[in-house]
Formats: structure tokens, sequence, C-alpha cells
């Protein structure tokens, strides 16, 4: 008798599945597993086998005997399946966003909570060197994320919802900027942020959903950070551009898409090593955490509060944007 957890997948077309696949496959007995399209599900038969469904209420029935589930739903469709999964009581794997909005993701909380289902989420950059290399800064005073994806292209062939603003609730903003809004959040323990926006839509103007968007985000003590988020960085094999930056109590970080990490010290020694700070390990390290938790309620994993205190800043920036106002939001 196999000792694996009895896992389901929702969402195999989702374009992080690629990432998660084959630890999925090695570490779960993948009982069942869905997406609306076939051919999609032919894609990844031979990690899992003829388990497939293009319904995902099917993954509901109790006869999975289910130990856990990924969802990897359209953003439009998460709080739906989320709430379907919490009210059989099966721990869950959510991809961020969670939803299209934190009104959305607030409810997955507050069912989740009242049920105690555990909810591992995939807040990869919590295993990666930048937040180890934030901790190390101790009390930062202010910081900066600059993260680029390739363009929106990109996502076409394998999930063209995520550039209809119906279906992904917005665009290169809610899909990468909650990584580092989640970090500043654990970095400053903020519960109340004022949000300034600006987004720029000039690269994706075939669809409706921005492709940079750049907030700068402050405590009421004055402690900031600037995230800017885009589709901007050509097809190439580099895929993306990235430069990470932060002052503490204890120096100075920079960060570079190179892998160069560099720390001086606040009396003026700098010491620089080169790390992988690619995010694609960070996937593999975060599934074999979540699948290895999935029975014991993801210990040291995001959960789904710090991903409704983090969609509560998207939701921020997005208005803010829109108006040209900052916003303030307190955080719950």
């Amino acid at each position: 008798m196999s000792t694996k957890p009895r896992m389901a997948v929702v969402g195999t077309s989702h374009w992080h599945h690629k990432f998660y696949r084959e630890t999925l496959a090695r570490d779960a007995e993948v009982v069942a597993y869905s997406d609306p399209s076939r051919a999609k599900i032919d894609e990844v038969h031979e990690f899992y086998g003829d388990t497939g469904h293009l319904d995902w209420h099917d993954l509901l029935d109790d006869e999975l005997k289910l130990d856990g589930v990924m969802i990897l739903a359209r953003h439009d469709q998460m709080k739906e399946v989320a709430l379907a999964f919490i009210d059989k009581g099966v721990p869950i794997i959510l991809e961020k966003p969670g939803g299209l909005n934190a009104d959305e993701v607030g409810e997955i909380r507050a069912a989740a909570e009242a049920k105690s289902v555990p909810i591992g989420v995939a807040f990869i950059q919590r295993a990666g060197h930048t937040k180890k290399q934030l901790d190390a800064l101790g009390a930062i005073d202010y910081a900066t994320f600059l993260f680029h994806s390739g363009p929106p292209e990109r996502y076409i062939n394998q999930s063209p919802w995520a550039l209809e603003h119906k279906h992904a609730g917005g665009g290169a903003f809610i899909n990468l900027a909650v990584h580092y809004i989640d970090l500043f959040l654990d970095a400053t323990g903020a519960t109340t942020l004022t949000v300034q926006a600006q987004a720029q839509y000039r690269l994706s103007s075939a669809y409706d959903v921005e492709d940079r968007l750049t907030a700068l985000l402050t405590t009421p003590e004055g402690v900031s950070a600037v995230v800017e988020c885009g589709y901007a960085f050509p097809s190439s094999p580099e895929i993306r551009y990235l430069s990470y930056s932060a002052r503490g109590e204890n120096g100075y970080l920079e960060i570079s898409g190179t892998g160069d990490i560099k720390v001086t010290t606040t009396t003026g020694e700098s010491t620089t090593v080169n790390e992988n700070v690619d995010s694609g390990p960070l996937t593999t390290i975060f599934i074999e955490s979540a699948v290895a938790g999935v029975r014991s309620g993801f210990d040291g994993l995001a959960g789904i509060a710090d991903l409704h205190r983090t969609m509560q800043i998207v939701d921020a920036a997005y208005a803010s944007a829109k108006t040209g106002r900052a916003v303030t939001v307190k955080i719950s």
C-alpha cells in the first residue's frame, strides 16, 4: 500500500503546472486531475496516467479519498473550486493569486478558517535567497523589487485567459507582484499601507490587462518599497529581468539577475556571492514541501491569511492606478 498522499490536481494547463508535475508524480499518488482542454490533459498523461477529467467537479468524488488537492484553476474559478474542496474538508495547495481580488480570497480564508482546512500558498520567493538576505538585514528602511518576465504573448499557447481581465483579474501585477508584496509585509509586519501606483498597457494593447505596474508602498512610519512588475522583457533565452535592493539596520543589499548578491555592511565592508536567483528552482522546493506537508497542515509555508493580506495591497494598487490617487489600506 502506498504511503504517498492521495492528490488531485485542478488545472493542468496553467503555465506553472509544468514546474510542479514531475514532483507531484514522484511524491504523490495523483488519483485524479482535470482541465477543460482534452489536449492539455493528454499533455500530462505521461505523468499522471489515465485519471484525467474535463470537469473538475469529478474530483470531488468521495471515493477518491483525497489527502489534498492542488488548485491551478483560472483566477475567476479559483474561489468556486477552493470553496468546494473546503466543504469536503480537503487540504489545498493553492497557486496565487487565489481569486480575482481580495474579496474572493477573503471568502476562501473565512471558509477555510471556519472548517479548519489548511491551505498552503505558492509564495515561492519565501524559499529563496531574496528572503534569506532580507531577513539578515534586520529592520528595513526601504526596498525595491523590479521584475519583468517575457512578453504577454508567452501566455497564448498555454493559458490565454491570463490576458483577459474578466478571467485573470489583472495582468503583470496580480501575476508577479504578489511575491514581493508578501516579502515586504513579512519583513515589516505592516498592518497599514499607503499605495500609489501607475500602470501601462503599451505592450498589451491587443488585450485588456496591464503589461507593467509600478507601486510605491509606504507604512505610517515611512518605511517604503517600490514594486514594479511587467511583461516588458522580450522573448529570449534569458527569460526575464530582475533587480532587487534594500536598506536595513545591518547594511545594504543588492541582487542582480545574474545572481550576484552583494551586501555592504553599515561599516562599509562589501561581500559578493553568486547564487541561482531564478524562480524556477523555487517551484520545486515549494511543491516538495507542500506535498510533504499536505497531511500535517503545511507547517512553514505561507497560508491563506498571507495571501489575503497581499491581495488587499494588489487591489489598492489597481485602484490607485485607475484613479491616480493614493489608497490607504488597513490590512486585515
